[in-house]
Order: structure tokens, then sequence, then C-alpha cells
């Protein structure tokens, strides 16, 4: 005698059938903070990130919010310190522990950029001369071909004139605006005297970006303590170079790979 399917029998077997497809399916704000925990460890392992730097990320599913750490030194943030922020500076939730004063460098660049998904900030000593000694930095080496003829220096004392307010930090919407009018389309805008802010079209991009801003860095002090006049990429050897579309994934396994137990 033929038998009805078991009702009950039919559920479970489609619940459990479309559970694994589900549970594949990975987050992409997930992705974007796992890559963002690993690039301050990277950052940090390599020297470009002090104590007080900061790597963000846009998200993907809000494009109004962004991901970024709370105050504390990049070589430990791990995925419960991170913080989902509005492009008001604001936390999301109500109960967020403290974040970094100068977020809105990320907030303001995220305004004025629509194609940034990624803003790292840093302090590193070998971009901080180019922005206190009236020397331009300029591409010298192939793998920076990705910066301007003269990378743009944000001046703070040009933004707040007012000794009163004046200090070096960016700690409110309007610095951060003039920062990124400054950055203008440009991925690095340095910060005289205090570091550099860096952009990509995503975590990894940004993060060499970062590296190889710092190569670059040192290898024109290197020149110029050799000889006053050195040789930058021109026009069409950066043009070129834009062409080619250098890809981040190398550098960015390259060096994931160096962070101890490579992580």
């Amino acid at each position: 005698m033929h038998r009805a399917p078991d009702l009950f029998a039919m559920l479970l077997f489609a619940a459990l059938t479309a559970a694994p497809s589900r549970a594949q399916t990975p987050d992409p704000d997930e992705a974007r903070i796992d890559d963002l925990i690993v690039a301050s460890h990277i950052l940090a392992h390599e020297g470009i990130l002090d104590s007080f730097g900061h790597v963000s990320a846009r998200s993907a599913k809000n494009p109004n919010h962004f991901f970024m750490p709370r105050a504390m030194p990049p070589a430990l943030i791990s995925r419960s310190d991170i913080v989902e922020v509005d492009l008001d500076c604001k936390p999301v939730a109500a109960d967020a522990p403290r974040l970094n004063g100068e977020r809105y460098i990320h907030c303001e660049v995220y305004k004025a950029r629509n194609d940034v998904q990624s803003v790292i900030h840093t302090h590193d000593l070998a971009v901080i001369p180019f922005g206190v000694a009236g020397v331009p930095l300029r591409p010298v080496v192939v793998q920076a071909g990705f910066l301007p003829p003269e990378t743009p220096l944000f001046e703070i004392r040009d933004a707040n004139p007012s000794a009163a307010r004046r200090g070096m930090l960016v700690l409110d919407a309007h610095l951060g605006a003039a920062l990124a009018k400054t950055l203008g389309a440009n991925p690095v805008v340095l910060m005289r005297g205090h570091g550099e802010a860096v952009v990509g079209r995503s975590v990894r991009e940004a993060t060499v970006r970062t590296i190889y801003t710092h190569i670059d860095a040192q290898a024109q002090r290197t020149a110029l303590a050799l000889s006053p006049h050195i040789t930058a990429l021109d026009s069409a050897e950066l043009a070129a170079n834009a062409a080619e579309n250098f890809d981040a994934e190398r550098p960015w396994q390259n060096y994931k790979a160096r962070l101890p137990g490579g992580r």
C-alpha cells in the first residue's frame, strides 16, 4: 500500500539540505573586518603603525558606516575591539568603547570619496621628514608608481589658523574635511609633522600602498643622501604603471606570511 510522504520528514530534509548553503555564504563585512585586523597586525609588525595609528574599512552592506578599532595599540587588535561607526563619526552601538580621537580622518575621507573602501593613518617615521623638510615625496620606485608626481601635504595651520585652537591632531569634522580636500583624488596625503593618510579600494590595497609609500620614502631619502638630484618616475612611466593595474594580492600574502604564525 502506497503511503503519502511524512510532512515533518519532508520539512526536516529541506531544512537540513538548505542549511549548508546558507552557512557557506560569507558575510562581506566580516571578511572586511578580518582584513582590517590582519592589516593592523601587518603594519605594526613592519614598524609602520605605532601605538596610535589606525586602519578602517567601509561597510560593504551599508556604505554610510565603517569599521575601525577602539582606541588601542594596532598590534593587539582582535575582533572584539572593532566598532561600527557612522559618517558623523558616532558609534552605532550606544555602549561602544572609547574610539580613536582622529576618527574624523576616516569619516570625512569616506564622505568625500565614494571609491574609497579603506583608510589608514600612520605616523610612519620614513614619511614624516618629507612633510617637514620642504622636500616633496615623489615616486622613485616602480612599486610606488601609484603615487602622484608630488604627494600633497596637509598643513593643519592653514585649516586651523586660530592659535587658541591650534594642535596637530585631526579631532573634528572641519579638520577632517580639510584633510580630505587636500587628499583630493590621490591615494596618499602627507600630514606635516604627523604622518600620512592612505586610501584604497580595499583594505588590502590600502595596506600595500602604505607599505610601498614607506619603501619609496626610504629609497628617496637614501638617494638624496647621495645626491640632491634624483630621478623620479615620469608621466609616461606613471601612466604605464597605472595601465598595468598593480595587483595588491601578492604583497598582501607575502606580508601576511611574515607575521608570527603566518596570521
